[in-house]
């Protein structure tokens, strides 16, 4: 119990590592594998010689003879090298299998040691200070072996092979470091382990010249099978556990019992597949991983979100990894021979990791934003620095193995120490915000005039904490406490009732202290006094609001209806209704802050078929019977209403309409007035602008509208003035 408490406690210790501290441990690991395995690869015998992989006669076609390789003018391209002696003057024959590029391929446990024992032979006889060749024609050729001689000896394949093993660990294990107690992120750490280990052990006996020791050859593939078992089932787990959970069975343990089971099975040979030693149970694994997509794509029925985001994984996974099978698995079981190389076939892998990247940013799946893009602007800057300066050094012609170590630790001491120097000037934390407190000002939240106090509170917590992301909890919260990890930290909102999660302090930098829960408090403190002092002053501004609303209506109204009443000329008359009109409007704006857009119509409606009530002019109303449920505020309300209003009055006074006809439509998010009348008409141009135009266009101004006067023909060729007033709503 003791050691288990230990190893638990140790656990969580490593969960409360900042996520960028992860990802740069996994960065430097990655560099640090593949500088090993680049020492490994180097380290081998090297003749200089291009063979002909496309050549399946007997021994092996020369291609090319490189420069500085000692068989230079021995051997010429088109030369057909038939066996080599060993130092125990034994002769081994050469054929296209001595080339395989990947001894996986052979369907047999048989077949498969007998290729290594082969490539011991074949590495004895080059491994030797005089390489002793005899070529097809009868010729003899004796030359000198050498480690390789420089960087540009390894093949494209093998850097390939590299740059997809690291790229893909840093994918996973940046996944992980965001959400260490997710299951999924954890599959897809364990996933990105294992296909580097895969692609760093393949890249050295897929990309050698000839041969291998036999001892080393053995290792590297075993190595490439546990790597590549550990990614592929951990394919299938991923949909076992993602986006719905099947069932509370241990499944992680299922997997790694299982990997260490076939894995253990190959290498030691216990049981022998019947269709392929190595490959048949990855087709098993695969029909696993479509039957699993499939039932999670049943079980998320009817969610929206999760359907959208499943069906990029579902289409990113399994096509990657079909690929795979289609045209590797299935054509060496088949026939012997993939339709992929080896460097295809990891490619075709990654693209799994680069889905999960473009999935993560276009459906924010497994909660984690745009942390991929800071993180990897990161890393990719620790790729160039050290780019730039390993070929700084190389053309200095610093020699091979000091070029290397110093271009790795140039890079790395270079990024860090930026790092560390950017951090000193721009990184703001707690313990300065701490002692800004007293300067802060309560005053500060009524400044944002419009905005509620609970996205001021929002604001705040951004600026103090800057994370990666802020995400509302239904849970109430009264007071700030952290989270599953030190990686979150949960706060109150203003009201309580509510738990905001802050996610990754300083996107993800360093992580929450017991200084940053106790500045959360009192910044809480402070904005909820300036939310009181907020509500304070909104309700005495309503009170004086409503007295001189009262005052409006008990004094002047009355005194307007009643000189209505008591005059007897037409004109007194006018003025005084128009008066009176015009205030109900200013109450009515200054009591009700927003209608719905029905009601607004209705209004406008009303107003103007009262307005051409009695006179003799037809109104017609075109509009939709039911509106969507959209608000308009009091602005938008009263302009709309006193426009139509001068607009219908203009058309009265100067054209003597028989028809006045408002057609109404919502077009995406504009409001469109078409006010249309017949009568006396004058082009537009020809108008001189009174105060009615002039208000007109102030407040199409003032709503942000827009609008335009004309002249159209009709039905039976007649002509009728139009306004036309297009208006944003949201």
């Amino acid at each position: 119990m003791s050691f288990t408490r230990a190893l638990t406690r140790r656990l969580n210790g490593f969960y409360s590592v900042a996520p960028l501290t992860v990802i740069t441990i996994a960065a430097v690991v990655a560099v640090g594998l593949a500088l090993l395995t680049t020492l490994l690869a180097l380290s081998q015998p090297w003749m200089g010689i291009d063979f002909d992989r496309s050549y399946d006669g007997a021994g092996l076609r020369v291609l090319k003879v490189q420069d500085y390789s000692s068989a230079k003018g021995k051997l010429a391209s088109g030369d057909i090298i038939n066996a080599v002696i060993t130092p125990a003057h034994e002769q081994v024959t050469l054929s296209a299998l001595t080339l395989e590029e990947d001894p996986d391929r052979l369907s047999t446990y048989a077949q498969y040691n007998d290729f290594f024992a082969h490539q011991q032979k074949v590495f004895e006889a080059i491994n030797t200070p005089n390489v002793t060749i005899i070529l097809l024609d009868g010729r003899t050729v004796q030359f000198n072996a050498t480690p390789f001689p420089t960087l540009r000896a390894l093949s494209l394949d093998f850097w390939w092979l590299i740059f997809f093993g690291g790229a893909s660990l840093l994918l996973g294990v940046s996944a992980w470091s965001m959400r260490p107690h997710d299951a999924v992120t954890r599959v897809l750490a364990i996933s990105g382990v294992g296909f580097m280990v895969g692609a760093y052990s393949c890249a050295i006996y897929a990309s050698r010249e000839l041969m291998l020791p036999a001892q080393l050859f053995i290792t590297l593939a075993a190595a490439n099978h546990l790597g590549i078992m550990l990614f592929a089932y951990a394919a299938v787990l991923f949909f076992w556990y993602y986006p719905h959970q099947f069932g509370n069975i241990p499944a992680a343990w299922v997997y790694v019992l299982g990997v260490l089971t076939l894995w253990l099975n190959e290498t030691l040979q216990i049981f022998s597949w019947p269709i392929h030693a190595f490959y048949a149970h990855f087709l098993m694994a695969y029909t696993l991983l479509f039957g699993l997509a499939i039932l999670q794509w049943r079980k998320s029925r009817g969610m929206l979100v999760e359907r959208a985001a499943l069906k990029w994984l579902m289409v990113t996974i399994l096509v990657s990894l079909g690929a795979t099978v289609v045209l590797f698995y299935v054509p060496v079981i088949l026939t012997g021979s993939p339709i992929a190389s080896n460097v295809l076939t990891f490619g075709s892998v990654f693209l799994f990791y680069l889905g999960l990247v473009i999935g993560n940013i276009r459906y924010h799946q497994f909660d984690m934003d745009q942390w991929w893009l800071r993180a990897w602007q990161w890393l990719m800057f620790l790729l160039i620095a050290m780019i730039a300066d390993a070929l700084f050094i190389y053309f200095l012609h610093v020699t091979q193995s000091v070029s290397i170590v110093l271009s790795i630790g140039v890079g790395i001491f270079y990024l860090l120490t930026r790092q560390w120097f950017w951090a000193r000037l721009s990184g703001s934390n707690s313990q300065v915000l701490s002692k800004s407190l007293p300067q802060w000002e309560d005053t500060r939240s009524l400044q944002q005039q419009g905005i509620s106090s609970e996205v001021q509170w929002d604001q705040q917590i951004m600026r103090i904490f800057n994370p990666i992301k802020l995400s509302k909890l239904s849970e109430p919260c009264t007071q700030t406490t952290f989270g599953a990890d030190a990686n979150i930290l949960n706060v109150p909102s203003l009201d309580g009732l509510h738990t905001i999660e802050v996610f990754c302090c300083e996107k993800g930098k360093r992580l929450f202290t017991a200084t940053d829960v106790g500045l959360a408090d009192r910044f809480l403190e402070l904005m909820r006094r300036s939310h009181e002092a907020a509500v304070s002053h909104e309700r005495g501004v309503q009170e004086e609001r409503q007295r001189i609303l009262r005052d409006l209506h008990d004094d002047v109204a009355a005194r307007l209806l009643t000189l209505l009443h008591q005059t007897r000329e037409p004109e007194v008359s006018n003025t005084a209704r128009n008066a009176l009109r015009g205030l109900r409007d200013v109450i009515d704006r200054m009591g009700t802050e927003e209608m719905t857009l029905a009601e607004v119509m209705l209004d406008i409606e009303s107003a103007s078929r009262e307005q051409l009530n009695g006179i003799g002019v037809l109104f017609e109303w075109r509009a939709e019977n039911t509106w969507p449920e959209r608000i308009l505020n009091s602005t938008i309300h009263i302009n709309l209403r006193r426009i139509v209003r001068e607009s219908i009055a203009n058309a009265l006074k100067h054209a003597h309409p028989e028809t006045v006809i408002l057609k109404v439509e919502l077009i995406a998010q504009e409001l469109c007035l078409c006010l249309c009348h017949d009568g006396k008409l004058v082009e537009p141009t020809q108008w001189i602008a009174g105060r009615g135009l002039n208000n007109i266009k102030t407040r199409v101004a003032e709503m942000g509208a827009s609008h335009k006067w004309g002249i159209v023909e009709g039905a039976s060729n007649k002509q009728y003035c139009t306004l036309t007033l297009c208006v944003p709503i949201s």
